[in-house]
């Protein structure tokens, strides 16, 4: 029995046009895994005892590989107690810390009229401080406890 010449070259386009067009599905899935969005947002407010937003509280953002950390960014409260910090972190950094330094010379805003803080992460209480997963948004609001 011979073989359609027509039949055979139709299966022979099905399979070619199969397979190119399964490996470029595959090849476009590979490059979306590849290029993970690390855009990491943290943002919150920063208040006192009795709610009222505290403006002009230092924050630093850290880069963290295993155990060292390393400074990414600085900036302040607002007016409103309010901040929001987007990175674009670089790849060698597995995750982000947020903190408000206590330090006299860096903070004294801080330093000299609060003893601390409590930390709410999407506003739930935490004693699990303040670490962002990259690609995602968290918000990190901090309560101070005045001396």
């Amino acid at each position: 029995m011979k073989q359609n010449p027509m039949h055979s070259f139709s299966k022979l386009l099905s399979i070619l046009s199969s397979t190119i067009l399964f490996g470029g599905l595959a090849l476009l899935l590979s490059d979306c895994f590849l290029k993970q969005d690390r855009t990491t947002t943290i943002y919150g407010t920063i208040t006192d005892q009795n709610g009222q937003p505290v403006d002009s509280i230092l924050l630093r953002v850290r880069g963290v590989t295993g155990l060292k950390y390393d400074k990414l960014k600085e900036f302040y409260s607002n007016q409103n107690g309010g901040y929001e910090i987007m990175l674009d972190v670089p790849k060698e950094y597995s995750s982000l810390s947020i903190a408000i330094p206590f330090s006299n010379s860096l903070n004294p805003k801080f330093t000299n009229q609060y003893l601390g803080h409590y930390v709410f992460r999407n506003d739930v209480k935490t004693n699990d401080c303040c670490y962002a997963e990259l690609g995602e948004k968290t918000k990190y609001d901090f309560q101070l406890i005045p001396k």
